[in-house]
């Protein structure tokens, strides 16, 4: 069955769907409606797929991002040092994120929704984003230590992040304050 093209599967209209409506009008815009609309499935079939619009649009920005995800778990970033290898993948996925704000946006609120079945999304996405940096920071083989600092540059990288979604800062000062905190955490690797 999954041999289907994607108009014959229901959950891949809805993921599709999800996206381009969180893309064209952002997080208010992702409605039951919209997505029975755009997708062409009942509302019974979306909530038989996914346990919320937040998990939905979660799973859908996941999903799509394979790409670079295994780009980043075949190998580290290049880079001669930890903190350069680091800013290479931070810069990628700032690119990545900040590439269309209104889905990045909203991206951020579900995952900051605070709703009980976006807890196992939060931590997932957490999880990757620390193996990826402790992956950057040491390719062969992180230490408890790249472990800590991998924790902390993806808890700056997710706050600056917010900071530009909110508006608060720009696009540059993710990079500038990665910088920092990448040159500050790894100046000995």
């Amino acid at each position: 069955m999954t041999d289907l093209p994607a108009e014959d599967r229901p959950r891949q209209r809805i993921i599709e769907a999800a996206l381009q409506i969180a893309s064209e009008g952002g997080y208010d815009a992702l409605q039951v409606r919209s997505l029975v609309e755009r997708a062409g499935v009942s509302s019974r079939t979306i909530y038989a797929n996914f346990s919320s619009l937040e998990s939905l649009l979660i799973v859908a920005v996941a999903e799509n991002s394979g790409p670079l995800y295994r780009r980043y778990t075949r190998g580290p970033a290049k880079g001669r040092t930890a903190a350069a290898r680091v800013q290479r993948l931070i810069s990628e996925l700032t690119e990545t994120m900040t590439v269309n704000r209104n889905l990045a946006v909203a991206l951020l609120r579900a995952l900051l929704c605070g709703k009980p079945d976006v807890v196992e999304y939060v931590h997932g996405f957490g999880e990757v984003l620390r193996a990826l940096l402790a992956n950057a920071i040491a390719p062969g083989g992180a230490t408890a230590a790249d472990h800590e600092a991998a924790e902390i540059l993806q808890g700056v990288w997710f706050t600056a992040l917010i900071g530009w979604a909110t508006g608060a800062d720009d696009e540059t000062h993710i990079h500038n304050i990665m910088r920092q905190a990448a040159r500050r955490l790894l100046k000995d690797r």
